[in-house]
């Protein structure tokens, strides 16, 4: 894979620990040795199989594969909307993808938006509601919550809902209402706890989960961010390394936080040189490499807003994707 600009680093951000070496790079473009940059880049997933990360840019209606091993960066374009979206289906050559309130599966290899076939939709009668997260669990239901109405950063508060899915049924599931901004989402290694994050509350959340029956219960606060300096930022996407900790994208704080969630505390702050942090996968060949998206702010001088950093040597790695489990999803 391309990268440039590979930058050693020692920082911290209301950590325990006061030193820390890793070392952040970017994803370049293919056209230039600059970096590549995003509207707003969003859902990065990393697929073992084809060694490639997907993401989202969801104002360009774009979904992405950068292949590792070239650093070529392919495009799928959707034409019916927003797409924010992107997640792996077992044994199928389809993708599932959430654009505006829609949940669909994309065939890349077929042209234009003929290419997604609509599987069900939610919050109807709300059009100005959008899935804004989502991620499938251990059993292969897919959860995704949506965000209310939005203009600018503001977003209408308690107009969301946060589901689930069974893709045999198609029947959504409320799992949480009212919430405003659902986004990061995340299951503990055992998979009896779900850590989820409604942007608004500035939280992390956990609950005990029931993986045969997909049940959520126990609300409780793992980490408030607004304890660590961070009263103007929200938490956004959320992924988990291979010890059970949790890593959480800090939108407007140009952070990446590495949190023990048993212990309830942050361990290390990880600063990037832009300001909106959106989301994150653990990705590469040893799944050790942290892939970051962000946010591009027009009016900003944060130059490198909207690019995709790799963070190395954080001596942390993450594991395999849930996929989505769906019967026959490629004759679907």
């Amino acid at each position: 894979m391309r990268i440039i600009l590979l930058l050693g680093l020692a920082a911290c951000l209301h950590a325990k620990n006061p030193i820390k070496n890793y070392k952040i790079s970017m994803v370049s473009s293919e056209e230039s040795n600059k970096p590549a940059l995003f509207t707003h880049g969003e859902s990065p997933v990393w697929d073992v199989d084809t060694q490639s990360l997907f993401f989202v840019d969801v104002h360009q209606q774009n979904v992405h594969r950068l292949d590792y091993a070239t650093g070529k960066i392919y495009t799928k374009h959707i034409g019916y909307g927003q797409v924010n979206v992107v997640s792996l289906v077992s044994g199928s050559r389809r993708l599932l993808v959430c654009v505006r309130a829609g949940l669909y599966l994309l065939d890349w290899d077929v042209a234009g938006d003929s290419a997604l076939r609509l599987i069900t939709t939610v919050d109807d009668g709300l059009p100005d509601n959008y899935l804004n997260e989502g991620k499938p669990d251990v059993e292969g239901r897919f959860w995704a919550g949506t965000k209310g109405p939005q203009s600018g950063d503001e977003v209408t508060p308690d107009k969301g809902t946060f589901y689930s899915f069974d893709l045999n049924n198609f029947k959504p599931q409320v799992q949480l209402r009212p919430v405003s901004i659902s986004n990061g989402l995340v299951w503990s290694l055992n998979n009896t706890v779900l850590y989820y994050i409604d942007s608004s509350t500035q939280k992390v959340e956990a609950f005990d989960f029931d993986s045969v029956s997909g049940a959520i219960s126990g609300r409780r606060t793992i980490v408030d961010i607004t304890n660590y300096g961070y009263e103007d930022a929200i938490p956004d996407g959320m992924t988990i390394d291979k010890r059970g900790n949790l890593w959480v994208a800090i939108m407007f704080g140009g952070t990446v936080l590495h949190v023990n969630p048993d212990k309830r505390e942050v361990i290390f702050g990880y600063k990037l040189p832009v300001s909106r942090t959106t989301s994150l996968t653990w990705g590469g060949p040893n799944l050790d490499e942290l892939f970051v998206t962000t946010s591009k702010e027009t009016d900003s001088e944060d130059r490198l807003s909207g690019a995709i950093f790799t963070i190395r040597e954080t001596g942390s790695a993450g594991l395999p994707p849930n996929k989505l489990k769906m019967e026959n999803a490629d004759d679907y």
